[in-house]
């Protein structure tokens, strides 16, 4: 039987309200054309029917309302594996979604830089002071004269290169000196000016190499080469004396690359030639005192000692450490001295009281400023700003520091749908890494964590059992970005910590040899020296948070530290794989009296 125009128009309109699978939609449209049938079939008119299907259309009422509730009743009628299947489905397409909306806002998000932290660094560093008292354009000529060699010298270095080849160069010098020969055969040539600046880089490098050695330590035949290498050096030398009179030294810090405001970009030049012009320093300090001249000697190492404090402050970690180095280089060779010459109580005194003075407001410990102004600089350009969440990473810039993966942005998102193995590590950048504010909280507690920290010894870390790097680690820990770029800072504060140890036992080395010149022997302890004046105090010894241990021997004494084992070993220092005495071992203490025996290899 062949449905009412209306009955039929009805059903069909029931139906695609419903709006749901088609095999289902099919169902219910058969379902309702059998009950309209059923329904219509006793009518005997067409009339009949026609009110027949009118009331019924009526008492099915609103077809909307109705194909929601056929669409409910099918959906509870079906499979529960089918429920769970639909519902998964529908989930994972709007997480999809999610996710993709989420990478389009996470990779559009862009940093805004508000502080130059450069200029910051330049104003923090300049104290209120003339230019004229600042030493940095005399070092910095000073540089540049240390590397300008003379052809007599090139040619000098030639004709006895064989005093100089050592385990160190078994056969650079030799083909060096053949290389010189060659071009220098022919000053003519048209190339020669470029080789010879070639020829002149190749000898800086080997010097850098030898000057490794101090001055007790060198052949008679070396010695000769050195003195001629000195000559060369005086008028950067005196630059370097002249330029450490001077009260200040700061530099303008500029950064390398298009952009001058970048904290990480700093260009630190010159520093290597820094170290090497203080142990040229050192070598004419030890030519000094063969000769006789200890005066200028003892001059030359309070040069470099302040040319080593010049680089302290709230200057780049670096030029700490080499500023430190510097220090070092100085006290070291003043005790060498003192142990090898004999040495008037006169001199003595002045050499004392000057070192005294020196060091009178020097603070030892390391400062962390810079590093952590680079911190915050990076943190304005690694995090976005201004956005929902206080602002999450930038994946351009930090993927240019250390990268992730093959240093490819789009490989840590591929990773994150693709690759189960790099899901943790991928969904932690991306949805659970700490945000800008939070990572400069984070900054802050790091370094203020090491500053603390940097006001105790060695031995008073070791004696409140903390673990530096582990505490450290805590602090940062769960931070891509801090990972990356906080630095490892245990061993500066022991570095730092031994060379006022080194600097004060110096001090101390001095008193006691006066004390030795002026009364026949030596003090039976350090309160002995002090209640005589010679000294104001006794050296500490970091590492044990005690006084150095002095004992007076038959006819000398012992000063020494307990060194990094914390142990003292009773004055029996640690060697090297050579079986030579080496400070700050820790397998024995560091001995600052008597010196050790240069050892010189023939």
């Amino acid at each position: 039987m062949k449905l009412l125009a209306c009955a039929e128009e009805y059903v069909k309109l029931i139906v695609k309200k419903m709006r749901y699978r088609r095999k289902v939609r099919q169902d219910v449209q058969e379902e309702l054309t059998a009950h309209f049938e059923d329904e219509l079939k006793e009518c005997k008119t067409d009339e009949d029917k026609q009110q027949k299907a009118k009331q019924l259309i009526a008492e099915f009422g609103d077809t909307k309302l109705l194909a929601v509730l056929l669409r409910r009743a099918k959906k509870r009628c079906r499979p529960l594996w089918r429920t769970v299947l639909a519902r998964t489905f529908q989930t994972v397409g709007v997480l999809i979604l999610c996710f993709i909306l989420y990478m389009v806002w996470f990779l559009t998000g862009k940093p805004v830089i508000t502080t130059n932290y450069v200029a910051e660094l330049n104003r923090k560093v300049r104290p209120s002071a003339d230019e004229s008292l600042n030493a940095e354009t005399l070092y910095l000529r000073a540089v540049d004269l240390h590397k300008e060699l003379s052809d007599d010298f090139i040619l000098f270095l030639a004709e006895n290169h064989k005093a100089i080849v050592n385990e160190t160069l078994p056969q650079t010098i030799e083909v060096l000196a053949g290389k010189i020969d060659r071009i220098f055969s022919d000053k003519s040539h048209k190339s020669f000016q470029e080789e010879r600046q070639g020829i002149q880089d190749e000898v800086s490098k080997v010097f850098a190499e030898l000057l490794r050695k101090k001055y007790d330590e060198l052949t008679i035949e070396q010695k000769n080469i050195y003195k001629r290498w000195i000559q060369e050096q005086e008028g950067a030398l005196e630059l370097i004396v002249e330029g450490s009179q001077r009260p200040y030294y700061w530099r303008t810090y500029k950064s390398g690359g298009d952009n001058p405001n970048v904290m990480l970009g700093v260009l630190l030049p010159n520093l290597s030639e820094f170290r090497l012009l203080a142990r040229a320093l050192r070598l004419r300090a030890g030519l000094s005192a063969e000769q006789g001249r200890y005066e200028e000697a003892f001059d030359d190492m309070k040069s470099c000692y302040r040319f080593g404090q010049h680089l302290r402050g709230d200057k780049f970690l670096v030029e700490q450490l080499v500023g430190i180095t510097l220090e070092v280089i100085s006290v070291q060779t003043i005790r060498d001295i003192a142990g090898k010459y004999e040495i008037d109580s006169t001199l003595l005194t002045d050499l004392q009281r000057s070192f005294e003075k020196i060091i009178a407001d020097e603070n030892f410990k390391a400062s962390l400023e810079a590093e952590r102004m680079a911190v915050y600089d990076e943190i304005q350009r690694c995090f976005t700003d201004g956005r929902f969440g206080g602002g999450h990473l930038y994946l351009y810039r930090i993927n240019s520091l250390a990268g992730f993966h093959q240093n490819d942005v789009e490989e840590l998102v591929f990773e994150t749908i693709f690759s189960p193995q790099q899901w943790p590590r991928a969904m932690k950048v991306l949805f659970a890494h700490p945000n800008k504010e939070q990572t400069r909280e984070a900054t802050d507690r790091f370094y203020d964590f090491w500053t603390r920290l940097y006001l105790k010894t060695p031995g008073q870390i070791k004696a409140d059992r903390i673990d530096p790097g582990k505490e450290a680690s805590k602090i940062i820990e769960g931070n891509v970005f801090l990972q990356i770029l906080a630095p490892s800072l245990a061993r500066v504060n022991q570095i730092a910590c031994r060379n006022k140890t080194e600097v004060h036992a110096t001090v101390a080395v001095l008193a006691l040899l006066r004390y030795h010149k002026d009364k026949g022997s030596f003090p039976e302890d350090l309160e002995q020296l002090i209640r005589a004046g010679y000294l104001k105090q006794p050296p500490d010894d970091v590492f044990s948070d005690k006084p150095l241990v002095y004992r007076k021997t038959e006819d000398n004494f012992i000063l020494y530290s307990v060194g990094p084992d914390f142990i003292d070993d009773g004055g029996v220092s640690g060697k090297n794989r050579n079986g030579q005495d080496t400070p700050w071992r820790e397998d024995g203490d560091t001995i600052f009296w008597p010196v050790p025996k240069p050892q010189i290899k023939q």
